[in-house]
């Protein structure tokens, strides 16, 4: 059978979880990880998705010493996943404790968007994070959330109809499994 996404997921844990920051294996450890997402987007069936961008991001922290290769290989990540349109909460905070203050700044804080008073992330790094929305809006019925440079989600109707319809369903489940609804 043909990979899914949690064997390259687990192909990147591995790369991590292999070696450290003075291995002589770290740096083959992390082009491995590397080359499985370059893979993952070559795929016909599973493209990268933000954890794979986050396991990634761990993946140098772990592997890289503190230095210009570390936050050179970070923001080559950090910038292929605002290309892909998967930057989550989770991808940037895991970025922004592994870089510099300096950097995180050239990256993301520099020419952010306001939304309502507040630097935002540019709505097309957040693009694919697929909070399907029930109503038919923009493009294929999905909207992307609009989350601050320090990682909070500022505004999305459909990040909110996303967490009430997850909230919906535990209740639903609640019932059907002999609870009572409070």
């Amino acid at each position: 059978s043909r990979p899914d996404v949690c064997s390259y997921h687990a192909v990147i844990k591995a790369c991590a979880a292999s070696a450290n920051k003075n291995s002589p294996n770290g740096k083959e450890a992390l082009l491995l990880a590397i080359s499985t997402v370059k893979n993952m987007k070559k795929s016909d069936s599973f493209h990268p998705n933000s954890k794979s961008y986050l396991l990634l991001v761990q993946c140098c922290t772990k592997l890289l010493p503190v230095g210009g290769d570390r936050e050179k290989a970070l923001r080559s990540v950090f910038r292929s996943c605002c290309q892909g349109g998967l930057v989550d909460q989770k991808v940037l905070s895991a970025f922004q404790s592994a870089v510099t203050s300096e950097t995180y700044y050239q990256e993301v804080v520099k020419n952010a968007p306001s939304y309502m008073g507040e630097k935002t992330l540019p709505e097309s790094w957040t693009r694919n994070l697929g909070y399907r929305v029930r109503m038919q809006q923009s493009k294929g019925g999905m909207r992307s959330p609009v989350i601050s440079v320090n990682g909070t989600v500022v505004a999305s109707t459909a990040y909110n109809d996303y967490r009430m319809r997850r909230r919906w369903s535990k209740k639903n489940q609640k019932l059907l499994q002999g609870g009572r609804s409070s």
